[in-house]
């Protein structure tokens, strides 16, 4: 199976359907903009934090000590 890469303009009448076509195939693979996976990584982060996944230091040498473990 081959993944290609195309360009579409979806502003044109043209394109618009193009696009519908594929995503009535399902051969449209939807991405994830990098901005909704850096927001969901940000969330994930702060999550960790709230139920304690995380590691506090008061000191970058006691940081040091904690990550050689």
């Amino acid at each position: 199976m081959a993944t290609y890469t195309i360009s579409i303009n979806e502003r044109t009448t043209t394109g618009k359907a193009v696009v519908e076509f594929l995503r009535s195939l399902g051969m449209l693979g939807e991405k994830k903009a990098k901005k909704d996976k850096e927001a969901d990584l940000t969330m994930q982060a702060i999550n960790e934090i709230k139920e304690g996944k995380c590691t506090r230091c008061n000191s970058f040498e006691e940081y040091l000590k904690e990550i050689e473990k």
